[in-house]
């Protein structure tokens, strides 16, 4: 019974009109009845309790639920501004690379404070102690975290690394960097390295950072991430690369009055090696205070081929390029390690003219025709101009039909020499002489070993070192290619390589596919029409036209080959190790006309999230691809 209930009673005698009651026969009025409260049990009062206690809870839930969801909408709203923040900093970001690769500085300052605005902004919501209690979430709370760290390491690329790299181009303007009459001036240079390096140090670490932060379980954080990683990776090689000019700039110039003497390999690329081509053309040139003085280019076959290499090989050398490696002088850079070429051509001249050099340079047709855009035609002695259109075709491939094949040899030697020189006197538009020296560095047309320790070991990082790539933690996958023919039918042979990410493997690492396809473009018309000197046979077993190719696949470090296909149903000739990362060789022949296809499934180290690098044999861009 409820405790709002009653039961009502009435007096024994009540109601029984009797008139003895002493009331003298008179009706006395009728009691009303009384209402008494039954006591509730100790159960019935627990229940009380419980319900009330229940209805407080909910009441306090529903108020917490309120208040979360409260913060989820706020948490939500800062979460979408802190993303647009990042995505319009890192748009940004490309204007930054853009700027400082063209030497603009107004535009870089401005550029420098739009990024550093969003920046701030991104910063200053993910600082919040919202975003700290986020991040202890589960699950999602690691997503919270990741996105924290990349925005730290954006705004310590905004705090500490653009200031300092503004601060270095105040003092050295790319734009007044100049050649005139051989003298090369890069005034400021000197001001501007510490600030550099500081830039460098600041940006690479922000690098390491984002590089560092796992992929998150929110598609549209990840995109965020990786794009940064991408564009400020871009910005982060650009400000290493300038960080490392400034400082050796000055001394590989001889700005300090001591003169300094470069060995020059002029390659061809119709016979191609993995760093370019046949180095078919060797001199010298001098540099004092920044003012360059040529000297006599000779063709290669006047430098001696002892017999024994004239630097130690090691096993794996010798396995996969013969002791030709260190002997012959066209045969030098058999390898992709370019700084391993330096080395032993710098030995081979000496050990024919017996003098030292300070470091050598690798051009080829390609670097030459890129310059001459900026500085217009070069005349050689018999009249001939070579300039910003003609110079690869005419280098590669016209030289062998129009000259006897007894002068070739000092032919190509006397234009290799007569065009550099000319590029080395004027640069015309500074802004775009800088532009194609920097496009033929990261095309691999233009390649540099320095023979001091210190500088070389600052200078292997940057593109034109053209190293190999050794470490795990900067993944490259390399193709390479040595042409075998003997001839100059490289012109003819067009090459594709690409690469595509395809997986995450069992083991954790990542897996791409790379794609290579070489076509055989000259047609069975043309063959009659071309010397020997070109078309060939000079080898057993080929025809005229024919292109025998040995390619090299290596695979990034500690990663490995997984499989492979070939389009003729073969397999790999052999699988070697070079510096300690895994070749495959292969060795085909390619008719007139005729396309040859290798895939190959390649994987990174383990645990390694950083992007696949390819780099390859340097391209020829002709009017015939």
């Amino acid at each position: 019974m409820a405790d709002d209930e009653f039961t009502f009673m009435t007096d024994e005698n009540a109601g029984n009109g009797s008139a003895e009651g002493g009331n003298g026969g008179v009706e006395s009025p009728v009691q009303q009845p009384r209402r008494h409260r039954r006591r509730m049990s100790p159960q019935h009062i627990r229940r009380i309790k419980r319900r009330r206690r229940i209805k407080r809870i909910l009441i306090g839930l529903l108020i917490v639920l309120l208040a979360l969801a409260g913060i989820a909408a706020w948490f939500g709203v800062s979460a979408m501004k802190t993303k647009n923040e990042i995505q319009q900093a890192v748009s940004v970001a490309t204007g930054l690379q853009d700027s400082l690769s063209g030497g603009d500085t107004s535009s870089l300052d401005k550029t420098i404070d739009q990024f550093s605005v969003h920046v701030d902004k991104a910063y200053g919501e993910t600082s919040s102690v919202l975003w700290a209690v986020a991040a202890r979430v589960p699950y999602y709370g690691n997503d919270i975290s990741a996105v924290r760290t990349a925005v730290t390491a954006l705004e310590n690329i905004s705090s500490q690394g653009l200031p300092a790299l503004s601060d270095a181009l105040s003092n050295m303007n790319l734009n007044s960097i100049s050649v005139t009459n051989g003298t090369i001036s890069i005034p400021g240079v000197d001001k501007a390295a510490e600030s550099l390096k500081q830039a460098d140090t600041v940006i690479t670490n922000a690098n390491h950072s984002l590089a560092a932060v796992p992929t998150t379980h929110i598609q549209q954080v990840t995109d965020a991430i990786d794009k940064a990683n991408d564009y400020l990776g871009k910005l982060n090689d650009t400000v290493h690369n300038a960080s490392v000019f400034a400082q050796l700039a000055p001394k590989m110039l001889a700005m300090d009055g001591q003169t300094r003497t470069y060995l020059i390999l002029a390659q061809t690329n119709s016979e191609i090696r993995p760093s370019g081509g046949l180095p078919g053309s060797w001199g010298t040139m001098s540099v004092t205070n920044g003012k360059i003085t040529m000297h006599e280019f000779v063709a290669e076959t006047t430098v001696q081929t002892p017999d024994q290499p004239v630097v130690p090989i090691t096993a794996e050398e010798k396995t996969l390029f013969t002791d030709k490696l260190a002997r012959v002088p066209q045969d030098v850079n058999f390898t992709a390690d370019f700084p391993r070429t330096g080395e032993i051509a710098k030995a081979l001249w000496a050990n024919t003219y017996k003098t030292q050099v300070d470091g050598v340079i690798a051009i080829d047709p390609i670097f030459l025709q890129n310059m001459l855009k900026v500085t217009g035609g070069a005349t050689l002695e018999d009249g001939k101009v070579l300039d910003g259109t003609n110079a690869a075709q005419y280098l590669l491939n016209q030289v062998y039909i129009d000259k006897p094949v007894v002068e070739q040899d000092a032919y190509f030697a006397q234009a290799a020499s007569a065009v550099f020189a000319h590029v080395m006197q004027q640069s015309g538009d500074a802004q775009a002489y800088m532009k194609e020296m920097l496009a033929s560095i990261n095309g691999g047309h233009l390649l540099m070993w320095n023979a001091n320790a210190e500088e070389q070991k600052l200078l292997e990082d940057t593109p034109i070192a053209g190293k190999l790539v050794t470490a795990a933690s900067d993944p490259q996958v390399g193709v390479y290619f040595t042409d075998i023919s003997q001839a100059k039918m490289d012109w003819y042979l067009k090459r594709e390589v690409t690469t595509e990410f395809d997986k995450v493997a069992e083991n954790g690492a990542n897996q791409y596919t790379v794609h290579i396809r070489l076509t055989n473009t000259l047609s069975q018309d043309q063959i009659s029409s071309l010397p020997k000197y070109i078309v060939g046979p000079y080898i057993d077993g080929l025809q005229a036209g024919q292109i025998r190719t040995q390619a090299f696949v290596y695979a990034p470090k500690n990663g490995r080959l997984v499989d492979w296909t070939m389009s003729d149903g073969s397999q790999f000739d052999g699988i070697s190790v070079h510096d300690g990362l895994t070749v495959g060789l292969k060795t085909f022949n390619l008719s007139p006309g005729e396309s040859y296809e290798i895939t190959v499934h390649v994987q990174t180290a383990p645990g390694v999230n950083a992007e696949l690098a390819l780099r390859q044999t340097p391209l020829i861009e002709s009017d015939n691809d």
